[in-house]
């Protein structure tokens, strides 16, 4: 137990703005397949990448919301 408090920080600082910038590309993507610009087969990968954006920028807003972990070794 004591080896999972002493776990490298790997993200300091959750900056929101890439979340927005990687959005666009996604939906750009899904509307180029929807409207038959592209293959249909980027479809799924559209919604595959979709769905691991959400995770991922519901994840980072929790973790804006909480704040700073504090520091264990004060």
């Amino acid at each position: 137990m004591a080896r999972a408090h002493n776990r490298p920080i790997l993200v300091r600082r959750i900056n929101l703005w890439w979340y927005a910038a990687a959005i666009v590309p996604i939906l750009a993507l899904g509307w180029l397949a929807a409207s038959g610009i592209v293959p249909a087969m980027f479809v799924p990968i559209v919604l595959f990448v979709l769905i691991f954006w959400l995770a991922s920028f519901i994840f980072a807003v929790v973790g804006k919301l909480r704040g700073p972990r504090p520091d264990p070794r004060q």
